[in-house]
């Protein structure tokens, strides 16, 4: 059984305790309610999914379920900035595109644009912006779900933080960062650039922790995350940086 077959069957058998189930609302509306805006069957939701992996009390471990559920909550702050930046060059792209077309056919780009009038008014809000969105996920049922299942596996996985530990010591990465910070690298592409790809590499590791908590896997090991993590995304970007290195070194030989 998958595991989020196993906790949707567990949310169904599992009935949680008045008393208990109180004390994590009265918490979770004093340390996230501000935040996150949910009903009591949506904190019900999540009470159930995690109930069943909790070895001692509610009470006891009260503060490593609210840290499951802040990690959820960071999650889909880190989507939401992703989406929304997706958005924003999107737009930027279409704008651009007008600007350079003298044609007839400018009239069917702004027609696109508008489908988006307050877009820089919204970048604008941040947070509050960010908060909206997120709301309006976690009031999406399919969102939600993916929002609970998060929580319950990341309860249940080492801290995404391993990564940093993990990924330093990994031969494919110590590979790539001598590429990436190499004379040839830095002289074609610049510092920046590599800074730049370096930072997009940490963000994949951490946004691919995230996709497979909310599809429900649990990363319980070291090995766990070289395989499923480090090992796919380290493999896609030194593709990446092989063949940018390729071209400097093709330019350099015909100086």
């Amino acid at each position: 059984m998958k595991m989020k077959d196993k906790l949707f069957s567990n949310v169904n058998a599992v009935k949680p305790d008045g008393r208990t189930f109180k004390a994590f609302q009265k918490r979770f509306n004093t340390i996230l309610g501000d935040r996150l805006d949910m009903t009591d069957q949506q904190l019900r939701q999540i009470y159930d999914g995690i109930s069943p992996y909790i070895e001692t009390s509610i009470y006891a471990e009260m503060e490593d379920v609210l840290e499951a559920i802040q990690n959820a909550y960071h999650a889909f702050v880190n989507w939401v900035r992703d989406e929304t930046a997706q958005e924003s060059k999107k737009i930027e792209d279409q704008s651009n595109k007008y600007s350079n077309v003298h044609t007839s056919g400018s009239h069917q780009s702004f027609s696109k644009l508008s489908n988006h009038p307050n877009i820089d008014q919204q970048l604008n809000k941040g947070e509050s912006f960010e908060g909206e969105k997120i709301q309006r996920y976690i009031n999406d049922e399919k969102s939600f779900n993916w929002f609970v299942t998060h929580v319950v596996t990341n309860y249940q996985s080492l801290p995404k933080q391993r990564i940093e530990v993990l990924v330093f010591k990994h031969e494919d990465y110590q590979y790539l960062e001598l590429q990436l910070f190499g004379k040839s690298f830095i002289r074609q592409y610049g510092f920046r650039k590599a800074y730049q790809l370096h930072k997009t590499l940490m963000h994949a590791f951490y946004t691919t922790f995230d996709d497979l908590l909310a599809k429900g896997t649990v990363m319980k090991t070291d090995q766990a995350i070289e395989e499923q993590i480090l090992a796919p995304v380290l493999e896609q970007f030194k593709a990446k940086v092989d063949a940018k290195v390729g071209e400097a070194h093709e330019q350099a030989e015909s100086l």
